[in-house]
């Protein structure tokens, strides 16, 4: 590497740290991450309170993946028609209402309400972030969603050991564990006044055309486009492995071996934690080289299913979670990589193409639960855990076949 070139790389976040809302989009993120998973971490909650059972557990994981569906078909529409600011303040006091709804279930029945409106709060969430860091940082795009991944990480290790951590003293001490949602819905809360103060043409706007355009045009310009089945089914693979190993690894090691539900989720919050690790090194490769994204999500997504695998067959509980440990370090690539390559194809219909590539991601995310579940009530989930490494492996060979695709077809 040059020394122009060094220079050039280390400079690359030079001129955003003083940008109000990179702060903005990595607070967000960290809230986000923090209490995106608090559903398969009140599972034995669910199951002390309300005797669901396996797939009931993996219904209300499904319901929220299927919102996120339903969000797709109309979501991108709605933001670019009223535009970032409003979708992101709508969107987080939905989340508020929802999470309260869930903790103030008296029966599994609302609980699966509040399941599916959080989903749907949560994918507004997540394409509102991205749309902000694809218009508003450009070329800096793709290191600038590793970051976001840092933050992400960092909420996710905080927010499932914090929720975690009050369930295990909630039922040591005769407490509520209903306060521990209350308390994360309180959180999201003081978002609201931050994001309407924001001041950022990118936050004021729904993207580049969205909003000038008839919603069927936009998503007729997304659907036409061979790339974004090419995304949409490698961010279906993504789902179909990640939302089941989340979501009944604790699951897994509570019938191996009695752990309690702060053990369980231990699984998540260090899932998180390698999410994190990974995430901190590839921003700093990405900040120094311009790395393909589909090379990353083929070499990320082969590592996960390595370490599924050995996560799954561990022979003791501290085993088990330092591999899955070494999971998240490797899932850390997939998302932010694909969300880079959405921003780099449709640059020109963000809150579109993220809305609908949610709606694939989404898919496999709502299915992957239900299938283990249901399958683990009738086979056992140590064999229907199986399916999270096969859909990983499934994911690397689908990204390196159309990573190849697309060099051979720019080269001819």
């Amino acid at each position: 590497m040059t020394s122009s070139e060094e220079s050039s790389s280390s400079n690359r976040f030079g001129g955003m740290w003083g940008d109000p809302t990179l702060w903005f989009v990595l607070v967000l993120v960290f809230v986000y991450a923090g209490v995106y998973n608090c559903l398969p971490i009140t599972f034995p909650i669910f199951r002390e309170f309300f005797s669901a059972n396996l797939e009931q557990m993996g219904q209300s994981q499904s319901l929220f993946f299927i919102s996120g569906i339903v969000f797709s078909l109309i979501g991108g529409w709605i933001i670019g028609s009223i535009g970032l600011r409003r979708a992101l303040v709508g969107a987080l006091l939905a989340v508020v209402a929802a999470m309260c709804v869930i903790g103030s279930a008296v029966g599994f029945p609302m609980v699966l309400v509040g399941a599916f409106c959080f989903g749907l709060a949560m994918s507004a969430l997540n394409v509102v972030f991205s749309s902000i860091i694809s218009a508003h940082f450009g070329d800096k795009r793709q290191s600038v969603f590793f970051l976001a991944g840092l933050a992400d990480g960092s909420g996710a290790v905080v927010g499932a050991a914090a929720l975690g951590g009050w369930f295990a003293y909630a039922n040591r001490t005769g407490g509520s564990w209903r306060i521990g949602y209350y308390i994360a819905a309180a959180i999201v809360l003081a978002l609201v006044l931050w994001a309407w103060r924001l001041r950022s043409e990118s936050v004021r706007r729904g993207g580049p055309s969205d909003s000038r355009l008839p919603a069927l045009s936009v998503m007729a310009a997304v659907l036409t486009t061979p790339a974004f089945y090419a995304a949409g089914f490698l961010g279906l693979f993504h789902g179909l492995s990640q939302g089941g190993m989340i979501s009944f690894i604790g699951q897994l090691y509570q019938s191996r071996f009695e752990i309690d539900a702060a053990q369980a989720a231990y699984f998540i919050s260090l899932n998180s934690a390698g999410l994190f690790g990974g995430r901190f090194i590839l921003s700093w490769i990405t900040a120094r080289w311009r790395i393909p994204e589909l090379v990353v999500l083929t070499v990320c997504a082969g590592g996960a299913t390595l370490a599924f695998a050995a996560t799954i067959i561990s022979p003791t509980y501290l085993w088990g979670v330092a591999m899955f440990t070494v999971s998240g370090m490797f899932v850390s690539g997939n998302g932010p990589s694909l969300s880079s390559y959405i921003g780099l194809r449709f640059s020109s219909h963000l809150a579109m193409a993220y809305a609908l590539f949610n709606g694939f991601n989404a898919v496999g995310a709502a299915v992957s639960p239900y299938l283990i579940g249901t399958m683990g009530d009738r086979y056992g989930v140590e064999l229907s855990i199986w399916l999270g490494p096969v859909f990983s492996l499934s994911l690397s060979v689908l990204a390196i076949i159309w990573f190849l695709r697309e060099k051979a077809r720019a080269a001819a």
